[in-house]
């Protein structure tokens, strides 16, 4: 049934994601890299990204929830990261009285974004934990 929601969610039309803005900051064959707001006390359903190889969350200003499919809810602090394969379905709640904004770094599906693998990724989240 999560299955079935999360597909109606990725076809569903878009004003049902229209207090999410997305700010694509490179868009290239082998990567994409975009800033992601959420208004206060907001939730963006479980989606997958299946054009990913894998992808790093990052949040900036503030604590968010990170919803994953059949897992509990993790709770990042400001500039923690966290790591997905592709098509990993997962979602994130704002618990705060404010909007925030997060980072995601993505490796597409191409051969040039092998280059970049999944322990490089797993090390780049990380660095980002240390901050």
């Amino acid at each position: 049934m999560l299955r079935l929601t999360a597909l109606l969610l990725l076809i569903a039309p878009a004003p049902l994601f229209a207090q999410v803005k997305v700010t694509r900051i490179l868009d290239t064959p082998e990567t994409r890299v975009v800033q992601v707001e959420i208004p206060a006390n907001d939730t963006r359903p479980l989606h997958a990204h299946p054009e990913a190889l894998w992808h790093v969350y990052v949040t900036t200003d503030a604590p968010m929830d990170l919803l994953i499919e059949g897992e509990p809810t993790v709770h990042l602090g400001p500039w923690q990261a966290h790591f997905f394969k592709g098509g990993t379905m997962h979602g994130f709640h704002n618990p705060n009285d404010r909007t925030v904004r997060w980072i995601e770094l993505f490796a597409l599906k191409s051969s040039t974004a092998r280059a970049i693998d999944e322990k490089t990724a797993r090390q780049l989240a990380l660095a980002f934990a240390r901050k």
